[in-house]
């Protein structure tokens, strides 16, 4: 009789943690933090496999598997496979691992900042300017949007 008490205060001891315990908090992806911060998704290509971020001085790391190329609008666009920088809202500074070829000479983008519905791209000696509107999706390595499946941010959201 002692054992069948115990028991059932066990039981009942189990069924009480697992209807109040508290959900499990998803930590949120790249992706999502970007938009946390007034970005939208598609500064960053697919593939982002982890980031660091310090959330007291914004500074940060994003990781993808690999050095990352494509091509967007006549722009040669590479990204290494590690990037950082220091995030605040609706402005990304002190950028490494990103640079954007002009001409025959490959330049880094040192700042990204939100100015309306427009994202300045800085590259130090000069900016420039484009509809937030062109970042909604993610580029893929390799081929940026010209891929055979255009793949978007909900679509990596449904695979994860």
């Amino acid at each position: 009789m002692m054992r069948s008490h115990h028991l059932r205060q066990t039981l009942i001891l189990l069924i009480t943690l697992l209807l109040f315990s508290p959900p499990s908090i998803a930590t949120p992806t790249a992706y999502e933090k970007l938009l946390e911060y007034d970005f939208p998704v598609g500064l960053l290509p697919l593939g982002v496999t982890g980031y660091e971020l310090n959330e007291n001085t914004g500074e940060f790391k994003a990781y993808l598997k690999e050095t990352c190329t494509f091509k967007i609008q006549g722009y040669d666009l590479k990204y290494k496979s590690t990037i950082s920088g220091v995030i605040e809202k609706g402005k990304l500074k002190n950028l490494k691992g990103i640079s954007v070829k002009i001409l025959i000479v490959w330049l880094n983008i040192v700042e990204v900042s939100v100015h309306g519905n427009e994202l300045d791209f800085s590259v130090g000696i000069m900016s420039a300017g484009f509809g937030v509107s062109n970042f909604y999706e993610s580029p893929q390595c390799g081929c940026g949007f010209d891929c055979n499946k255009l793949l978007s941010y909900d679509d990596v959201l449904m695979s994860s």
